[in-house]
């Protein structure tokens, strides 16, 4: 039998963030990164700076989903200095349906994830669909 584990406090943090963006609560989401947040994504504009990028990418997300996308954590793994998360992402528009594994990899600093790669296992598939 093994020992309890505790969950490290960035892997609890990271969690969270999927849960904000489900519950469409972008106020939540960017109370886990600093201001000046990095993020780097596979489709759009592809590098997304700070606050309002980070609104830019999440709000393109929902509206190019017509607000069907669903984050569903599949499992956190963290550090002092680095977290990544597992995401199986959902989403239909007309008759086009996504469904996609995603690693979120980022780095863990003072004021929260500071830089962030999304990275989803079947780009052509996430690109064609968000792109």
């Amino acid at each position: 039998m093994s020992a309890p584990t505790t969950e490290h406090p960035a892997a609890v943090q990271m969690r969270e963030v999927p849960e904000a963006v489900a519950r469409g609560d972008i106020s939540a989401v960017m109370e886990k990164f600093p201001e000046d947040v990095v993020w780097y994504a596979p489709a759009g504009e592809r590098v997304y700076n700070g606050y309002d990028g980070l609104a830019r990418f999440f709000g393109h997300l929902q509206e190019r989903s017509n607000g069907t996308m669903k984050p569903i954590v599949e499992e956190v793994l963290g550090s002092d200095r680095h977290v990544v998360a597992f995401l199986r992402i959902t989403a239909e528009r007309d008759d086009d349906r996504l469904d996609v594994l995603v690693a979120h990899f980022a780095t863990v600093g003072p004021g929260g994830f500071a830089r962030n790669w999304f990275l989803p296992s079947d780009s052509a598939a996430w690109n064609r669909f968000f792109g």
